[in-house]
């Protein structure tokens, strides 16, 4: 009863005066606990802003960035690109040549909802490429060659918390990534001894893990499993208590993702009676592979896009980063030289400067990236949902209800108006940038960004979700 009261009141608040008005109220009726608040909302129908505060203040956008790193690919790429990962037979020797694709072994693009199937359908998504070798009767591989060279070799950005780089969200970014480049354990208690660590995934059995673990029961006891894994290695040892069976994994970052699917692959073709000798990368300056492509791996960009942007999930957004790179310099995609191209093409689309903006990584996990609400507004308002890249852009999107707006908006009626948005989140930031589209006009697109919140986000969010409500209903009334 008190949101639909208070929806009452907003519709006739914007009714009675504007949306400039209505957003400062909402504004400064919010408990934001010492944050600041910048708002931007343009009209594309007339191209006007049509309500704004604090519009050109630099902020930290968290995972808003994905907004930039996901239209300047677009631009770059092409609402029609593919990823190519390629597999090349020369003789006796195999080479899997990279393409940046960030999909290869996802959980979630595989269906995996019954973990104890995880290795079984990460064999099933590679069996094409088995039966590609098959098909040739190969039965012999000396060296299995990973070549990652598409992307350059710092696998993390320095700018992200060095206490959090083996957590999935800090994940490796490789030329040749593989299953989110994270490993999962599942680990459950063993009576008198340590902990099992259960069916790992994918079972990297060329490592040897150690165990130092606990299997402590009793009300007092409780989970503390972790992994330890020292930088640039893939010396993994498991650590703390376990009480319970995990039925979700354990996520934990590896080391050098390329070698990770080098090993994978030649493992299956091992039990699928194919031998192969040792697996390494090639060499850094060496020549590329000449022989016979007997098997292509082919990702159309919008999936990446959308595990991106309506996931969240920071390795697509950073792949894609080295991917515009590497396309642009015609050399090996980095972070650097991605951030470059990044602002490069917002000024092309925006056809003036960009001045305070700040591109340090894809993802918004640098609190070194800064944009204003105003030129992230822009940014959105350049691409035209009718073009082949506006559409790619606004389908990658979440909706309330689904990906990370699925706990969003809850109990808000749009009508036949539609929410497509990016949201962000950090220690003391909060963002929501999107769209809000209609049937019988163009869109309006909107930046909230909050910074420098000294408590919970809650007040934020619901801030960014009247704010939105507000726009949408200033166009249905006039």
């Amino acid at each position: 009863m008190r949101l639909a009261i208070f929806f009452f009141c907003l519709i006739a608040q914007v009714a009675l005066g504007d949306l400039q008005a209505t957003v400062e109220s909402i504004v400064s009726s919010s408990n934001l606990w010492g944050g600041t608040a910048s708002v931007c909302v343009i009209d594309t129908q007339t191209g006007e802003i049509i309500a704004e505060l604090k519009s050109t203040t630099p902020m930290i956008p968290a995972s808003n960035q994905k907004l930039l790193t996901a239209g300047a690919a677009l631009h770059v790429l092409g609402a029609q690109f593919t990823f190519k990962t390629r597999l090349v037979l020369d003789d006796d020797n195999l080479t899997i040549i990279g393409d940046g694709d960030p999909t290869i072994g996802d959980p979630q693009l595989l269906g995996i909802t019954d973990w104890t199937t995880e290795n079984k359908l990460l064999d099933a998504e590679l069996q094409p490429w088995v039966e590609a070798l098959q098909s040739q009767h190969i039965n012999k591989i000396n060296t299995l060659y990973v070549d990652d060279r598409i992307f350059d070799q710092n696998f993390v950005h320095p700018s992200w918390p060095a206490n959090q780089i083996n957590k999935w969200y800090c994940a490796q970014v490789s030329g040749l990534n593989y299953h989110l480049n994270v490993v999962h354990f599942y680990p459950s208690p063993r009576k008198g001894t340590t902990s099992s660590l259960g069916d790992i995934a994918p079972r990297m059995s060329w490592i040897t893990f150690g165990n130092k673990t606990s299997s402590k029961l009793g009300k007092n006891s409780k989970s503390t499993f972790w992994i330890a894994r020292p930088p640039n290695t893939n010396n993994m040892t498991a650590r703390g208590n376990v009480n319970a069976a995990h039925t979700t994994p354990v996520k934990v970052a590896f080391h050098d993702p390329a070698i990770v699917f080098g090993n994978t692959l030649a493992d299956l073709l091992r039990k699928n009676g194919i031998a192969v000798g040792k697996v390494q990368h090639v060499a850094q300056h060496g020549l590329p592979a000449t022989g016979d492509i007997v098997y292509t791996h082919v990702t159309p960009l919008q999936i990446a896009l959308k595990r991106s942007n309506t996931d969240s999930h920071n390795m697509y957004a950073e792949s894609l980063l080295k991917r515009i790179s590497a396309a642009v310099t015609k050399r090996s995609g980095t972070f650097d030289e991605g951030a470059n191209v990044v602002v490069t093409v917002m000024k092309q689309r925006l056809n003036e400067t960009v001045r305070g903006t700040v591109v340090a990584d894809g993802s918004g996990m640098s609190r070194d990236n800064k944009i204003s609400t105003k030129i992230l507004a822009r940014w959105l308002a350049s691409f035209d949902l009718n073009d082949p890249a506006g559409q790619s852009l606004v389908e990658s999107l979440a909706t309330p209800g689904n990906g990370t707006l699925e706990n969003r908006f809850k109990g808000i009626d749009f009508g036949g108006a539609k929410v497509h948005a990016k949201s962000g989140y950090l220690r003391g930031v909060c963002s929501l940038s999107g769209y809000i589209t209609f049937d019988h006009r163009d869109p309006l697109v909107f930046s909230v960004i909050v910074n420098n919140i000294n408590g919970k986000v809650k007040e934020a969010k619901k801030m960014q979700e009247r704010i939105v409500f507000a726009s949408l209903t200033e166009i249905n009334i006039n």
